[in-house]
């Protein structure tokens, strides 16, 4: 399954420390075979979209045919 990223995401991936960088890359490899490993959202402004948290980091996608959609990667205790 192909990996896209939002230009948001992507920033913020390269923001992160390297260890936490690796961790996200790492799951994110996971996911892209198995897409449902995570839970659904279920509030806004990400309902309906999966979510997993890597260390003090949250990182939601989404699924969409043959591809994974990283929508955003934004620190856990930002309350979104």
């Amino acid at each position: 399954m192909k990996v896209l990223w939002t230009a948001p995401a992507a920033e913020a991936l390269k923001r992160l420390p390297a260890s936490t960088r690796e961790e996200i890359t790492s799951r994110i490899e996971m996911i892209s075979e198995f897409p449902e490993m995570y839970p659904v959202r279920a509030r806004d402004p990400y309902a309906g979209f999966r979510y997993f948290f890597a260390k003090d980091w949250c990182v939601s996608y989404t699924s969409a045919e043959d591809a994974l959609i990283i929508l955003a990667v934004f620190h856990a205790r930002s309350g979104r």
